[in-house]
């Protein structure tokens, strides 16, 4: 993949244009500049449409979503990708697609891969949002041989590597400013391994990019999980892992490479959340015991003991602020 330096984000929306005007000046901003499209509103209501563009190494992501229309493409459309590959996934709405002599219609968490210089039509109803990759044929090719037989095929969301995928590009709106440039080469690396495995590598290529792309998506599915659901007493790896649809060994040998096991990353998020709400002016009648409880410890004395070891003061005078500052 090409080795370009990563810009931040860029957003632009109908929001930001006179009303009456919307649809002239989206057509011509978006349509004709950016993406080279026709656009085709579905009724009457008023046009609206919202994008974030994501420039990583090689490859780029748009976010985006927008009121009922059919945008239709121009062969030779426009792209800073050389022979592109785009990969279409809606997030929200109904999407159906015209390209290359097929169709494709799809919901939330499906996906199709399609060329970015053949024209086509895509609709989206259901005030749809969604997700566009475009990435180098050639990277996709050298891990998927036969790209070409994946073209307009059916991506559905039961994909597990889809899922990673969606779910890992979603990361992206959560940045303001460009990723460190080592990020974001890791970023682009991984998100074209996923994107290899939705669409069918295989061999010594799947290998390499499950190794790659899947793991660090896989690390970031169970860190949220953990994040998600610490507070509860009865939080297990196992439940995890059962919700993921993946063996509980397999977890744990993924946090392997975190270099802490699941209790120890439980009990951190445990204590920092009982930290957060003993400084929380909301919480103040709250008993120490409750908030305890409520961080997802069973026994206030375990609690004690590991919260002074942890932030080097009792509950009590974490809650008096006689240290203060955040952990």
């Amino acid at each position: 993949m090409a080795d370009t330096s990563p810009t931040g984000p860029v957003r632009i929306s109908t929001d930001a244009l006179p009303e009456q005007a919307r649809l002239a000046l989206w057509r011509e901003i978006y349509g004709r500049n950016i993406v080279n499209v026709d656009i085709k509103p579905l009724d009457d209501r008023p046009f609206r449409a919202s994008v974030t563009f994501h420039a990583l190494p090689g490859l780029g992501v748009v976010i985006g979503s927008r009121s009922d229309a059919t945008y239709v493409s121009r062969k030779g459309g426009a792209a800073n990708i050389q022979d592109p590959l785009i990969l279409t996934l809606p997030t929200r709405g109904d999407a159906h697609i015209e390209h290359l002599g097929r169709e494709f219609s799809g919901g939330p968490g499906d996906a199709v891969l399609g060329t970015g210089v053949d024209p086509g039509a895509a609709t989206l109803r259901g005030d749809g949002a969604f997700i566009t990759l475009t990435l180098p044929r050639a990277a996709l090719q050298a891990l998927v041989p036969n790209v070409d037989a994946a073209l307009m095929r059916p991506l559905p969301a039961s994909n597990q590597a889809l899922r990673l995928l969606i779910n890992y590009l979603g990361l992206l709106n959560s940045f303001d400013g460009p990723l460190d440039p080592a990020l974001a080469r890791a970023f682009s690396t991984h998100i074209l391994d996923l994107t290899a495995l939705a669409v069918g590598a295989e061999g010594d290529a799947q290998e390499m990019a499950a190794a790659r792309g899947a793991k660090a998506a896989w690390r970031r599915a169970i860190l949220a999980e953990i994040d998600a659901g610490a507070h509860a007493p009865d939080a297990s790896a196992a439940a995890i892992a059962r919700k993921l649809g993946i063996s509980e060994r397999y977890l744990r040998a993924i946090l392997e490479e975190t270099g802490k096991t699941f209790s120890e990353l439980t009990l951190e998020r445990r204590l920092l959340l009982a930290w957060r709400r003993l400084h929380d002016p909301r919480a103040r009648r709250l008993k120490i015991v409750d908030i305890a409880y409520s961080a997802g410890f069973s026994d206030l004395s375990h609690f004690n003991r590991t919260f002074r070891r942890r932030f080097g003061e009792t509950p009590t005078s974490a809650r008096a602020g006689r240290r203060g500052g955040a952990p």
